[in-house]
């Protein structure tokens, strides 16, 4: 009797597990089956907004542990006959894992190509080459929440990049919408207006562009980290339109720590960032320079200093930090962005560009 009741049980069991294989097995091809139409939804949705949304093929595999969309020859284009931008690979890979679908983990390890059009001008051509690619999507209530971009070992060649190739060891992005706390709550929901729109994060370690020769920084970035803040208004166009849109609503960044390490430059800062009429960066911060003199020193090697001015910046920055009771070079100044120039207190160290 006790051998006839643990066969019974032993046939239960299996049974239990049996069903819930198959149960599973049937979830997760439903699911496939689901993501793959929903792909393919999507593409339409985009092709009806004039955007151009190509791929060669498109299958599901990862069973069981994961649905793993595959397209091959993507290619992804701004709407218009001649869009502003660009992105093709030869292969697109999406990863979802079947108990969480608002999480999408997508890589595209192959070259890249990368056209833009900035500022109306011609179409620039770049070229991706990254030792790994990886995008991370978490979706709210239907909407982007959060995204994380992490590249490793990339290179970026073409367009502007006319003194070489620019590489880096690696760069990441991320941003979260500033409507979505951790806990998913709106601020005004809660009464309060909060004007951000997002929140990013960028950081590169080890990038290194030849065109940077001639600076007073030199050819290698080994790290440039920054967390801020994006406020203002969402703008109704797209691209630099706007952008610009954006600006003229008020929009500003709240820089809330940014870290520099550029050959002489030792950098924090923080403070808030705009963009002015001719789309240069304008703003007001407080930067804790280290080791200022080789700085200087820097300027004057690019020919930004002569030798007077660089030894009475030297004199002047010296005094003003003996003043405050800076140690080891260490210098608190306000960083000042203004008229396509930036100054380090009384020390005007580079002129900008328009951004785009």
């Amino acid at each position: 009797m006790p051998k006839q009741s643990s066969n019974v049980r032993y046939a239960v069991l299996s049974g239990v597990v049996l069903t819930a294989a198959i149960a599973y097995a049937a979830y997760w091809f439903v699911l496939a089956n689901e993501i793959e139409r929903g792909v393919a939804a999507w593409a339409e949705a985009r092709r009806a907004d004039g955007m151009t949304v190509e791929y060669s093929t498109l299958e599901v595999t990862g069973f069981p542990l994961r649905v793993q969309p595959q397209a091959t020859r993507v290619r992804i284009a701004g709407p218009g006959k001649n869009p502003a931008w660009q992105w093709q690979s030869a292969l697109l890979i999406g990863n979802v894992v079947p108990y969480n679908i608002n999480h999408i983990v997508l890589s595209a390890p192959q070259p890249q190509d990368i056209s833009l059009q900035i500022n109306g001008g011609a179409l620039e051509q770049y070229h991706l080459v990254p030792g790994s690619a990886r995008a991370s999507i978490i979706l709210k209530r239907g909407k982007l929440g959060r995204m994380d971009l992490d590249i490793e070992g990339g290179m970026l060649s073409g367009g502007r990049l006319q003194a070489g190739p620019l590489t880096v060891g690696r760069a990441q992005v991320h941003t979260r919408d500033g409507e979505n706390g951790e806990n998913g709550e709106n601020g005004e929901a809660q009464g309060l207006k909060d004007p951000r729109l997002f929140d990013i994060s960028l950081k590169l370690e080890n990038l290194d562009y030849p065109g940077f020769a001639n600076s007073a920084l030199g050819t290698h970035l080994t790290a440039l980290a920054l967390t801020a803040s994006i406020e203002g208004a969402w703008s109704t166009e797209t691209g630099v339109a706007g952008i610009r849109q954006w600006r003229d609503a008020g929009g500003v960044a709240q820089l809330k720590a940014a870290e520099i390490d550029w050959g002489p430059l030792k950098l924090n800062a923080a403070g808030t960032l705009a963009l002015d009429a001719q789309d240069r960066l304008i703003g007001s911060l407080t930067a804790r320079l280290i080791g200022y003199d080789g700085l200087i020193k820097g300027l004057q090697g690019a020919g930004q200093l002569n030798k007077d001015e660089a030894q009475a910046a030297i004199t002047g920055l010296g005094i003003i930090a003996m003043a405050a009771g800076g140690k080891n070079g260490e210098l608190v100044l306000p960083l000042v962005l203004q008229d396509g120039e930036m100054f380090i207190g009384p020390l005007r160290v580079a002129k900008l560009k328009p951004l785009y």
